[in-house]
């Protein structure tokens, strides 16, 4: 089975709000942000390349998730605006920054856009619209905490192999006459 691309709109607290994407003083309202409601969905998303999650973050997208709530397909009709909103930077981010060659791993960009194009408002739907998480909560954090932790491990490892094949290096200089 597929990945499930259904995404709510939900609100930044204000201390999360970066200053240079700060919407609040233009639209007057709260600053939000796009969550999957699927963690497997994200977690693909964080298996992506950087690029591509960079493209995804700068966008409006975060690596939390919303939960599984809501009717698949469907969104709440008063977040169309932010929704639309969100889309549109980051179809403009795919356009200026490119993504031809990079690693998507599971994360499908044609059926993100095949979700993108047949998702609907439906009235009657409840509105998720709440604070993120403040608190490392939730299991994303837990998965970039140990992919930071294997980063480091692999950084120290591959400097150790240098500097291992640099003394094995001079070593050998040093014998010759």
């Amino acid at each position: 089975m597929g990945l499930e691309y259904d995404f709510d709109i939900v609100a930044i607290a204000p201390d999360e709000v970066d200053p240079e994407h700060a919407l609040t003083p233009v639209t007057g309202a709260p600053p939000v942000r796009a969550q999957f409601r699927d963690i497997k969905t994200a977690d693909a998303l964080r298996g992506a390349s950087p690029k591509i999650r960079r493209i995804f973050l700068e966008s409006g997208f975060s690596l939390e998730t919303a939960g599984k709530n809501a009717t698949p397909g469907f969104y709440s009709p008063e977040d169309s605006r932010n929704r639309e909103r969100i889309l549109k930077r980051l179809f403009a981010n795919i356009r200026n920054m490119g993504v031809q060659g990079e690693y998507c791993g599971e994360f499908d960009f044609w059926q993100f856009l095949q979700h993108v194009r047949t998702a609907r408002p439906k009235a009657g739907f409840a509105r998720q619209l709440r604070d993120s998480p403040k608190v490392n909560a939730s299991p994303a954090t837990d998965v970039s905490e140990r992919q930071s932790l294997i980063g480091r491990i692999g950084f120290a490892l591959g400097l150790a192999v240098i500097f291992f094949v640099v003394i094995k290096f001079l070593a050998s200089q040093g014998t010759t006459p």
